[in-house]
């Protein structure tokens, strides 16, 4: 069952971001060729910020349920996230750019620690503070 889900979850990725592909090619003007693509900075940015957002919105949803293994799989999107600007954003032109997304992403990780904290292990007693 758990191989189930991490195939749904990996499809999921493959098909939002096809998805965000396709709206920067009609939307803003991004030719539609795999060097283009890589090299556009609304791709890249756009993948940094939708990628924390799926991340952000499985560790509120695994959060809320106490569910641990979505929100690690959230937490391996944010990692994901994290190496592909240290990789890829970094490795393009242009400064302005790159603050862009790392302000995008620091910021959505900022609410995600806020808003979605590590549940707790299956057995634990949580205690309330007084």
């Amino acid at each position: 069952m758990k191989a189930l889900w991490t195939v749904l979850g990996l499809l999921a990725l493959v098909a939002i971001s096809t998805v965000w592909l396709r709206i920067a090619h009609h939307y803003f003007g991004v030719p539609w060729t795999a060097v283009s693509l890589y090299d556009s900075f609304v791709v890249q940015t756009g993948y940094a910020i939708l990628w924390t957002l799926m991340a952000l919105a499985l560790m509120i949803v695994a959060h809320r349920r106490g569910l641990r293994p979505p929100w690690l799989a959230g937490a391996a999107l944010l990692a994901l996230v994290i190496v592909k600007l240290i990789v890829v954003d970094l490795s393009n032109r242009g400064g302005g750019e790159r603050i862009v997304a790392f302000i995008g992403v620091g910021l959505l990780m900022l609410v995600v620690g806020y808003f979605a904290p590590l549940p707790p292990k299956a057995g634990t007693v949580r205690q309330e503070a007084p």
